[in-house]
C-alpha cells in the first residue's frame, strides 16, 4: 500500500493542459450547490410574501415590539400581499420540514456514490430537486400539509448531494488541495443564499410568488444535463484528462482509498473519538447555521421591519462574507500545510474553533442580543456571525477525507444525518418561542441558545479532533492479508503433506524395491546352487569314468 504523497508539487497549467480537469470538476459542484441551495432556501423570503402580514402574531394575546423606522427601507405594500394565514408555528413546520427528508438519505447517498459513483448521484438527486420544485405552488395552493410533504421529499432528493460530494473529493483532491477545494465546492451553498433571496424578491415584485419555483426549478433541471455531460467519478475514468494531471492526482492521494468500495467498519468509526468530534462539530454548527439561515429573513421583517428587497439583500450579504472568508481561510490553510507550518490536525482545529467558524459567532451572537433596533449594528454582528462561520469548510466539514478516505462519503452521511436534526429542530425552536411573542427577549433567547451550542462543540472538536488516517480506513486490506496469510497457510500445510505423501510412496517403492530384489537374490542363490550342484555331479561321472576305462582316454 502507498501512502499519500504529501510532497507532491502540481505541475505547471501549461503542463496539465492549462485547465486542469479537478478544477473543471470543482467548479461543476460549486454551481451544483448554488442550485441546491437555491431550491433549499427561497421558501425563507418567500413565505414573507406568502403569508398575510395580518396573520403573524395575529393572537388576540400577541405581543410584538417594533422599531420605529421611517425610510425607505421600511417594510411596506412593495409587493402584493400573500394569502395563507399561516402563523409563527405553521410557519416553522414548512421552512424545517425540509430536513425531515433530508435526515434519510445522508448514509445511503454516501454509500451510494462510493459504489456507483458520485456523478449518478449527485446528477440523479438534483434532478429530482428540481422536478418537486417546480410542484411547490400547487401544492401550497392545495394547503401547509401538502406543501410540507413536497418539502419533505424535496430534502429527501437534496439529502445525497453533500455526501456524495465528498466521494468526489476523496478521488479527485489532492491532500494539500483538499481545503482549498472543498471551500470553492461548499461555498456554493453561500453563493446560492446570496442568489437566491435577491432574485427571489426580484421575481416576486415583477411577477407572483409562484415564478420563483418555476423559474429556480428550470435553471437546476439545465444544470443537471450539464453535470452529466462534463463531470467524470474519478480522474482515471475522466475521458479528456491529461497524463500529467492524471499521474499527479494519483501521487498525490496514493491508495489510501481503494479501488473497490470495500466493506464500512461501523464498529471501528462509531468507537473512534476523532469521527464522534466530526458529528458532534457538525450538529452544533447546523444549530446556529440553520437557525440563522431559515429564520433570519422573519427577523429582519418582523423586528427590523425591512421591506421584501432590502431583507433579500440583508439576509444574503452576511453569506458573501461567509464565502469570501472560506476562500482566505482555505488558501491559507493550504499554503501553510504545503510549507509544513502546520499540521493538518492543528489547521482542522483552528479552523473549526478558535476564533473562526464556532467560537467566534457564539460571540457576536451574545452581543448581538443586547443591539435590539440598532440596524447597523445588528447588521454587522449578523455578518461576522455567519461571515466567521466560513472557516467550517476548511474545519469539520473536510475533516472525514483526512481520516478515512475509503469511507468518506459514508462517514459525511452519518455525520451530516445527525446534523439535520438542528435543521428542523431550530426553526420549531424559535416558531415556539416567538409564536405570538415577536420581542427582542424573545429572540434574545433563541441567540442565546445558538451561541451556548457553538461554544460546547468547538471545545469537543479542539479536544478530540483528529487530522491523521485512521487506523480503520485500512481494514479491508487487513482482511485480505488476513486471507492472503489463511490461504498462504493452508497452503503451505497442503504442500507438507503433499510431500509428506510423496515420501511415503517413495518409501514404500523404496521398500518393495529391497523385497523385490531380495527375492530375486534369493532364487539366484537357489538356481545358483542348484545348477552348481548340477555342473558337480556332471564332473564326478566323468572322472569317474575316466579312470574305470582309462584306455578309452588313451585313444
Amino acid at each position: 500500500m502507498t501512502t499519500p504523497n504529501l510532497t507532491a508539487k502540481p505541475p505547471s497549467l501549461k503542463a496539465q493542459g492549462y485547465l486542469p480537469k479537478r478544477y473543471v470538476v470543482a467548479f461543476m459542484s460549486f454551481l451544483g450547490f448554488v442550485v441546491n441551495y437555491m431550491l433549499r432556501v427561497n421558501i425563507n423570503l418567500t413565505i414573507v410574501a406568502m403569508v398575510k402580514t395580518s396573520n403573524s402574531s395575529n393572537s388576540s394575546d400577541s405581543v410584538q415590539e417594533v422599531c420605529g423606522f421611517d425610510d425607505e427601507t421600511s417594510s411596506g405594500d412593495d409587493f402584493e400581499e400573500g394569502e395563507f394565514e399561516w402563523n409563527e408555528w405553521t410557519q416553522g413546520l414548512i421552512t424545517g420540514s425540509f430536513f425531515w427528508g433530508y435526515l434519510w438519505t445522508q448514509i445511503p447517498g454516501g454509500r451510494l456514490a462510493e459504489v456507483v459513483g458520485a456523478r449518478k448521484v449527485m446528477g440523479v438527486a438534483m434532478t429530482f430537486a428540481s422536478l418537486f420544485t417546480l410542484v411547490v405552488p400547487v401544492a401550497a395552493n392545495a394547503g401547509y400539509l401538502p406543501l410540507i410533504i413536497v418539502r419533505v421529499l424535496l430534502g429527501l432528493a437534496e439529502g445525497a448531494t453533500f455526501p456524495c460530494n465528498h466521494a468526489l473529493l476523496s478521488s479527485w483532491a489532492p491532500p494539500h488541495e483538499r481545503s482549498i477545494l472543498a471551500a470553492t465546492i461548499y461555498a456554493g451553498s453561500q453563493a446560492g443564499t446570496i442568489v437566491a433571496y435577491p432574485m427571489a424578491a426580484a421575481i416576486i415584485k415583477a411577477m407572483r410568488w409562484e415564478a420563483v419555483f418555476y423559474i429556480q426549478g428550470c435553471i437546476g433541471l439545465v444544470w443537471c444535463a450539464a453535470w452529466f455531460f462534463i463531470v467524470a467519478d474519478s480522474p482515471s475514468t475522466h475521458k479528456t484528462i491529461s497524463k500529467v494531471e492524471l499521474e499527479y492526482i494519483v501521487s498525490a492521494i496514493g491508495d489510501a482509498k481503494d479501488k473497490k468500495p470495500p466493506p464500512v467498519p461501523v464498529k471501528a468509526a462509531l468507537t473512534s473519538l476523532p469521527f464522534w468530534a466530526i458529528l458532534v462539530a457538525n450538529v452544533g454548527n447546523n444549530w446556529g447555521f440553520f437557525t440563522l439561515l431559515t429564520d433570519l429573513p422573519m427577523y429582519m421583517n418582523n423586528m427590523l421591519m425591512q421591506d421584501i428587497s432590502s431583507n433579500a439583500l440583508l439576509s444574503g450579504l452576511p453569506y458573501l462574507g461567509m464565502w469570501i472568508f472560506s476562500v482566505v481561510v482555505s488558501v491559507t490553510g493550504d499554503k501553510m500545510l504545503q510549507a509544513n507550518i502546520l499540521t493538518t490536525q492543528t489547521f482542522r482545529k483552528i479552523a473549526n474553533s478558535i476564533g473562526k467558524s464556532h467560537l467566534g459567532p457564539a460571540v457576536a451572537l451574545l452581543i448581538l442580543t443586547f443591539v435590539e433596533c440598532n440596524r447597523e449594528a445588528t447588521i454587522a454582528f449578523l455578518f461576522i456571525a455567519v461571515s466567521l462561520q466560513g472557516a467550517l469548510y476548511s474545519g469539520f466539514s473536510v475533516n472525514h477525507v483526512d481520516i478515512s478516505p475509503n469511507f468518506a462519503g459514508t462517514l459525511y452521511g452519518i455525520t451530516n444525518a445527525f446534523g439535520t436534526f438542528p435543521g428542523w429542530l431550530a426553526p420549531l425552536t424559535v416558531g415556539a418561542l416567538t409564536n405570538g411573542k415577536q420581542t427582542f427577549q424573545q429572540w434574545r433567547k433563541v441567540f442565546y441558545i445558538a451561541a451556548a451550542i457553538f461554544t460546547v462543540d468547538a471545545v469537543f472538536f479542539i479536544i478530540f479532533a483528529s487530522g491523521e488516517v485512521q487506523d480503520w480506513n485500512y481494514v479491508y486490506d487487513d482482511r485480505q492479508n488476513k486471507q492472503h496469510q489463511q490461504d498462504t497457510e493452508s497452503g503451505q500445510e497442503k504442500k507438507e503433506v503433499g510431500k509428506e505423501n510423496e515420501r511415503d510412496t517413495t518409501k514404500k517403492k523404496d521398500t518393495e524395491g529391497e523385497t523385490t530384489k531380495g527375492k530375486k537374490g534369493e532364487v539366484n542363490d537357489i538356481e545358483g546352487e542348484t545348477n552348481s550342484k548340477r555342473s558337480g555331479s556332471v564332473v564326478s561321472t566323468s572322472t569317474n569314468q575316466s579312470y574305470t576305462n582309462p584306455a578309452f582316454t588313451s585313444d
